[in-house]
């Protein structure tokens, strides 16, 4: 099943560098040197930014009491 999924990814890669022009490792750079490291960065200042804000709603409310 592993290898499966693998292929299958591979399959994906170099249909995806078929339409591009880009080539299979290329695309893999791409992927999962620069893009998921980009949007692991991005979701945890997004989760960091949340938690400061649920943080300052909190004390305010428990400032007040």
């Amino acid at each position: 099943m592993i290898n499966d999924i693998f292929n299958w990814c591979v399959r994906v890669l170099e249909i995806m560098a078929v339409y591009t022009g880009m080539s299979y490792e290329l695309i893999n750079i791409l992927i999962f040197v620069i893009l998921q490291p980009l949007l692991i960065i991005i979701f945890f200042y997004l989760w960091l930014r949340e938690r400061h804000k649920k943080r300052e709603i909190s004390d305010f409310y428990d400032f007040h009491k």
